[in-house]
């Protein structure tokens, strides 16, 4: 069963307004943040990258994480 309707997400878009990024809530508080070559997996509460091991975000892309949870949980 597909619940990717009912998740909460959001998309980052560049100067010229194409997507660049999409952060998706996970039901289990994590979040996804989906580029084009990569999606990581980012636990907002301690703004650190699960997977892949050793990726890495910009501290803008975490705090945009750890945003969207905030927005959801009012």
């Amino acid at each position: 069963m597909d619940f990717s309707s009912h998740l909460v997400s959001t998309q980052l878009l560049d100067c010229q307004g194409r997507v660049t990024h999409t952060l998706t809530l996970r039901p289990d508080g994590m979040v996804d943040v989906a580029m084009a070559s990569v999606t990581a997996v980012v636990d907002p509460t301690r703004r650190v990258v699960i997977r892949p091991h050793g990726f890495r975000l910009p501290e803008p892309l975490l705090d945009s994480a750890a945003l969207l949870v905030r927005e959801a949980f009012g």
